[in-house]
């Protein structure tokens, strides 16, 4: 992106973001079941955090495709919100989608919205996941835990995130560009402004 106007938000942009974001909210309802399925089995090992990074493909995903500010934040509220209507979560959907959108979005931020390659889409599902894990250390009070067991659930949640919130995303967003469906959006426009200046890689 080569100038501000590049981060206005466009209304077609607005309108993808939304439909999207509420389309994750109910696959994220479908992926609670698999969670449920895992979690007596890994939860006592701590290990049912690798399995989590897919709820934050909503911070990553979005703002792949259209590489606006906001989009991260925007993206895992309303998906967030949306999911919490029609899973055991609740409210609190709400909260860990924003608590998560925004860490993903600080590191797009960190790099003024200009760089959405595989290292910082993954630095963003790992964000991501460090935003979520302290809201569950708090929420779930895993400070009564032993230092082994929070260990591996640093670690179980920050390979999901690389992997489920971050690589994921890239590979669903570059599938979805392959099929033409996103021509009007920046994941294409900027590889096409790449390409005119020869600074493509």
């Amino acid at each position: 992106m080569s100038n501000k106007s590049n981060l206005k938000w466009k209304l077609r942009e607005i309108t993808l973001v939304a439909v999207l974001s509420i389309a994750l909210g109910v696959i994220w309802w479908g992926w609670t079941f698999i969670y449920n399925f895992f979690d007596p089995f890994l939860k006592p090992f701590g290990l049912n955090y690798l399995v989590v990074g897919f709820w934050f493909i909503g911070g990553t995903l979005l703002p792949y495709i259209i590489r606006k500010p906001g989009a991260a934040i925007f993206a895992e509220s309303l998906g967030g919100l949306v999911e919490g209507f029609i899973t055991q979560w609740g409210i609190t959907a709400l909260l860990w989608g924003a608590v998560q959108g925004a860490f993903a979005e600080a590191i797009f931020a960190l790099f003024s919205y200009k760089k959405y390659g595989t290292g910082v889409m993954i630095l963003a599902g790992v964000s991501s996941a460090i935003g979520s894990y302290l809201l569950d250390f708090i929420y779930s009070k895993y400070f009564t835990l032993g230092i082994n067991i929070i260990v591996v659930q640093i670690f179980s949640i920050i390979v999901s995130g690389a992997i489920l919130g971050g690589l994921l995303a890239k590979m669903i967003g570059d599938g979805l560009k392959k099929t033409g469906v996103l021509n009007q959006f920046m994941i294409v426009q900027d590889i096409k402004d790449e390409v005119s200046t020869g600074s493509e890689r």
